[in-house]
């Protein structure tokens, strides 16, 4: 095989078991420091890992209830979402081996919220349903500012490229600097993607027990703990590359612009309280959408020339 063959088999062998580690680190980041915000100790830095296996290796029990082809293909769309984007993400200064588009990235980062639309609807609870019809409607709320802030960025440069989008970034700045009300409205809506306040309403645990999760066990349950690892590298990784030039090609850079997402994302979900769905609703597609336009008509009337 040639060099770049294998090469690229490493990368796709290699880069999930890398983003599942680093993205379990990030989750356990968000919980201490929402732990010592809150005036907790906080798990230790291997219970994802702790939990992921021991869920791994028990039963999964299906509801009698239940649509059994969707509540067993639920947590693996949610899984194959979560994948699909990695392996098109620019790392640092490890690049995929073929260029990852914008467009698919956003298709597939919309997989995870229809997992779990498919997975409350699909398990027969009371419970499940009632986090279903939320996630519909936040989903449908975060979408338009999610793509809309990101598409910012690819208007930009001229193109769906992401790794075009981080190299002009590096030739002229980052794109949080140009467009820094896209960068909010993004930010926002990721708030939504990792499932925290004021946004964490599809499982809010007081109301609704674990909302769509509530009857998933065993392995099916371990495959939602991996796709969460997953989604707490993912989602900022994806905003490091569209807004902060991929931490300027550099592995260490990046991941450090990773982990202070996280720590704001962390001290935003200590801080807020969880909204009503029609609350929710109202601002995503109120201030959130706001914001992203703005700058969506900066960038299409050329008002940043580079």
């Amino acid at each position: 095989m040639m060099p770049s063959t294998i090469s690229s088999i490493a990368f796709y062998i290699l880069q999930p078991f890398f983003g599942f580690i680093v993205g379990a680190l990030f989750y356990w980041v968000f919980r201490k420091v929402r732990a010592r915000l809150q005036a907790r100790r906080g798990p230790p830095w291997y219970q994802t890992f702790a939990d992921v296996t021991k869920l791994l290796f028990k039963e999964s029990i299906t509801p009698l209830i239940a649509d059994k082809t969707i509540f067993f293909l639920a947590p693996l769309l949610a899984f194959t979402g979560y994948l699909v984007v990695l392996l098109q993400l620019p790392i640092g200064n490890v690049y995929p081996p073929f260029a990852g588009d914008l467009i698919v990235i956003l298709i597939f980062l919309t997989l995870p919220g229809v997992a779990v639309i498919l997975a409350g609807s699909g398990s027969g609870s009371p419970y499940g349903a009632i986090g279903s019809s939320r996630e519909t409607a936040l989903l449908v709320a975060s979408e338009i500012p999610f793509i809309i802030s990101a598409l910012v960025t690819a208007i930009q440069v001229k193109s769906m490229n992401i790794l075009k989008i981080v190299d002009a970034q590096n030739q002229f700045g980052p794109m949080a600097f140009h467009y820094p009300l896209a960068m909010v409205a993004f930010f926002i809506c990721m708030l939504l993607k990792l499932g925290r306040k004021p946004f964490d309403i599809p499982d809010a645990e007081v109301e609704i027990i674990a909302g769509p999760y509530t009857e998933y066990s065993g392995s099916l349950l371990g495959i939602f703990e991996i796709s969460n690892a997953l989604r707490w590298f993912v989602v900022p990784a994806l905003a490091v590359n569209l807004f902060f030039a991929g931490g300027l090609a550099n592995l260490f850079v990046f991941l450090i612009l990773c982990l202070i997402v996280v720590a704001v994302i962390s001290f935003l979900d200590a801080q807020n309280s969880r909204y009503r769905i029609d609350q929710a609703f109202t601002f995503l597609l109120t201030w959130a959408t706001l914001l992203a336009v703005i700058d969506l008509v900066r960038a299409s009337t050329g008002w940043v020339q580079w």
